[in-house]
């Protein structure tokens, strides 16, 4: 196992310098792919980007716990990335932006909003990263590599592969990478099927351990179970900068558009396989912590040859993740931070922003490594940001695509008020009928966003 899992690493390198020496001549190449990425490509990294430790371990975490509908998490990725593709992909990808703040400066006018929600945006890419240095020690925990040597190793290869190449370096590794966790999960899944006597089998051994007919339906996690599933991620792929980073990347707005949809289709697609792996983990296993499901899975049910192409895959999917949000991280320090400070231009000081770009990328990883491994505790606050900046950022960023009527105000207030009520919401534990906080804050700041925006459109 320890052999593929080495050698998966030192391709992904190999494949970072590459794209760095013949790819990538400055900032533009190395924040947005040149603007030439292509479906195949453009697809896959959108993919990738949604199918990471959250996607594979997670998924077959919710299989353990609730069966087909444990696949919500990953349909819910998937949806979110069909929903992108036909409401905003092709506009966006046309205004050739580079960050989503981008886009809130040039429709409302003013730079407060831009760098509240560049602030939001890039303390939850932080966190999340940092969770996925967590993710790649859990994973590589399997080959007895405990402690944090693992993470270090894993988190270095991402972090050295993505500042090497940038995003041309990250959309090549992920096209491999989300085709090596694809191929992976739909491989272990199967294993699993072949133990239990295939999906007859493996449904005749959970009505032996006297599960539910809920837990062998699409639908048995329940309608509000789904949709506080389905509509916090949808929202957050709607808005979020890793997504769009990736959109202003696609050659054309219908690159853009068609990328989107693949891409989403194929998350859809691959998402059932975790929750398989989950499912038949409970049916052949006495396992009390259900986190365990895929490790168990892979420990157990698969030959070192493939358990190692296995667990190489769970890496993809955490590193396709990792790479992702470090080059979106980077883009929101270098575009609306660092040009804006030092009023530099973009082909004047092409050159120089590429080596800043490369600088950050290396220091945003490196402190996402630090966080995860020592003071682990703070990433669920700096996850709360994700949470803030879906409810504060979703309205103005949707409502002024939807909404000619917005106005600079208006959006400033939703924003704020949003994230706020957010923040409340996470702290009180307060939430609206079960919803999470997202929700709830997002439904003040629409209402917040129209008030204000027809009292101060009249003025």
């Amino acid at each position: 196992m320890l052999l593929i899992v080495i050698a998966y690493m030192a391709l992904m390198l190999l494949v970072g310098w590459w794209a760095g020496k013949f790819y990538v001549k400055g900032m533009t190449d190395f924040l947005l792919a040149g603007r030439r990425l292509g479906v195949i490509l453009c697809s896959a990294t959108l993919a990738a980007t949604h199918f990471g430790g959250g996607a594979v371990m997670g998924g077959g975490e919710y299989g353990f716990k609730y069966g087909l509908s444990g696949a919500w998490y990953g349909v819910s990725c998937g949806i979110g990335l069909i929903i992108l593709g036909l409401v905003t992909a092709r506009r966006f990808r046309d205004l050739a932006f580079y960050t989503v703040p981008d886009y809130l400066e040039r429709r409302y006018g003013g730079k407060t909003i831009r760098v509240l929600g560049s602030l939001l945006s890039l303390v939850a890419l932080v966190g999340i990263l940092a969770a996925q240095v967590l993710s790649a020690r859990g994973a590589l925990g399997i080959l007895g590599i405990t402690g944090n040597t693992g993470a270090v190793v894993a988190t270095l290869v991402f972090i050295i592969y993505t500042t090497s190449g940038g995003l041309w370096a990250v959309t090549l590794t992920d096209l491999i990478q989300m085709t090596w966790a694809a191929v992976g999960v739909i491989l272990a899944s199967n294993m699993v099927l072949g133990h239990t006597g295939g999906y007859e089998g493996l449904k005749a051994l959970l009505q032996a351990k006297a599960v539910g007919p809920e837990y062998m339906s699409f639908w048995g996690m329940g309608t509000a179970g789904i949709m506080w599933l389905l509509l916090p991620t949808v929202m957050y792929t709607l808005i979020g900068q890793d997504f769009y980073q990736r959109l202003f990347a696609a050659k054309d707005g219908k690159t853009a558009k068609v990328s989107s949809l693949v891409g989403g289709i194929v998350l859809v697609i691959v998402s059932f396989f975790p929750a398989l792996m989950g499912m038949g983990a409970r049916a052949l296993a006495n396992l009390e912590d259900p986190s365990m499901a895929v490790p168990w899975v892979l420990q157990n049910l698969m030959g070192p040859l493939l358990g190692g192409l296995i667990l190489a895959a769970i890496l993809a999917a955490i590193m396709s993740t990792a790479d992702s949000l470090l080059s979106a991280a980077t883009s929101h320090i270098v575009k609306d931070f660092w040009i804006e400070i030092f009023h530099l231009s973009e082909v004047d000081h092409e050159k120089e922003l590429l080596r800043v770009s490369r600088i950050f990328t290396f220091v945003i990883g490196v402190l996402a490594l630090i966080i995860a491994l020592i003071v682990p505790g703070i990433i669920d606050a700096l996850i709360y940001s994700y949470t803030m900046y879906t409810a504060g950022v979703f309205v103005p960023v949707i409502g002024g695509f939807l909404w000619k009527g917005a106005t600079r105000t208006g959006a400033f207030a939703s924003l704020i008020i949003g994230s706020i009520v957010a923040l409340w919401g996470i702290l009180s534990g307060v939430s609206l009928f079960g919803a999470p906080v997202e929700i709830f804050a997002a439904l003040i700041s629409l209402v917040i966003f129209v008030v204000v925006s027809l009292i101060t459109k009249s003025k």
